[in-house]
């Protein structure tokens, strides 16, 4: 388990930790959680319960209700601002499709800070030649081969806006300690959690 050092209450999850439930009572005490049924859209939605959400994005003003994103490769993004907390997931078709634009809509960009947990890196996520056309500028060529780097757009927003950012440096694609749907088709996942 790994602790954000810019948000409180902010954790992301390794292969080794257990299931949702394990790993919320290790780091909090009760269970109940928000969730989300991910289909790599860009749909962000406001919360106000513990459930499970039709959207890749959740957020909440509520006291004490934790976030949930799962992931095996995708970015998990947790956002705080003032008030309001997020928990996103961020694939190459949620961010070709603007999701992290979309969830920043209710935040206050000025007190906004974003942690960036494992995920597939440019070391290892290679790509065909679409991406490289859908993401000209966060594609990597080597050795005739293309890797994507999945988090750039978001770090360039974050530095062209003064938003503090913290990513995290471990690539699930080659981290043994990760889940990774590229290498195993797995059906496990890690999690992104966060509450107020």
């Amino acid at each position: 388990m790994i602790r954000s050092s810019i948000i409180e209450n902010a954790y992301f999850s390794s292969s080794h930790d257990g299931d949702i439930k394990k790993v919320l009572k290790e780091i909090k005490s009760d269970a109940n959680f928000a969730e989300m049924k991910q289909t790599h859209s860009s749909e962000v939605k406001i919360i106000n319960n513990e459930g499970l959400y039709n959207s890749d994005g959740i957020e909440t003003n509520t006291q004490d209700l934790p976030l949930v994103v799962r992931v095996a490769d995708c970015i998990p993004i947790l956002m705080k601002s003032e008030n309001l907390i997020s928990a996103v997931h961020a694939g190459w078709r949620g961010i070709n499709n603007s999701i992290f634009e979309k969830s920043l809509k209710n935040h206050n960009i000025k007190t906004l800070k974003i942690s960036i947990g494992p995920h597939a890196k440019e070391c290892c996520y290679e790509v065909k030649e679409d991406l490289k056309l859908l993401f000209p500028l966060s594609t990597l060529e080597l050795n005739g081969k293309y890797y994507l780097n999945l988090r750039k757009r978001i770090k360039d927003f974050c530095v062209e806006e003064n938003i503090e950012l913290e990513v995290f440096q471990e690539c699930t694609i080659c981290d043994d300690n990760y889940y990774s749907y590229r290498n195993t088709a797995t059906s496990n996942r890690q999690f992104g959690i966060i509450w107020q």
